[in-house]
């Protein structure tokens, strides 16, 4: 009896760590962006597509147009994209419990900034 559960176990522990490193959802995005040294956040939307671990982002900055990311990938419950706003920007953004991706984008001068990327509801 001690064995038949011993698998049972496993699979119970297998399980939700497989589900959880799921790929992000392709679609319309929203979130924000605080940059460096500033407060105040600015809203964004993004247009997300997934292949695979790679991930095509597009930002979208209101009325000032968009700004194509480039090495858009995903692993482990984290974003990682490259865009550039007069340096190159690196993100790496990690999901957070309330089902968003968050974390800091830093640029070539070191001076980081955060953002938020908030999928799609299903």
């Amino acid at each position: 009896m001690r064995f038949k559960t011993l698998p049972l176990l496993a699979l119970a522990m297998i399980v939700p760590a497989v589900c959880s490193a799921q790929a992000p959802k392709p679609g319309k995005w929203t979130g924000f962006a605080v940059p460096p040294n500033e407060t105040t956040q600015v809203p964004l939307t993004f247009d997300v597509t997934v292949n695979a671990d790679s991930l095509g982002i597009v930002i979208h900055v209101g009325d000032e147009g968009e700004v194509p990311a480039s090495g858009g990938h995903f692993a482990d419950k984290t974003i990682s994209f490259t865009f550039e706003s007069g340096s190159s920007v690196h993100c790496t953004l990690t999901l957070n419990a309330a089902g968003a991706y968050s974390g800091d984008c830093v640029g070539d001068d070191g001076k980081a900034g955060q953002m938020t990327m908030v999928p799609p509801i299903e």
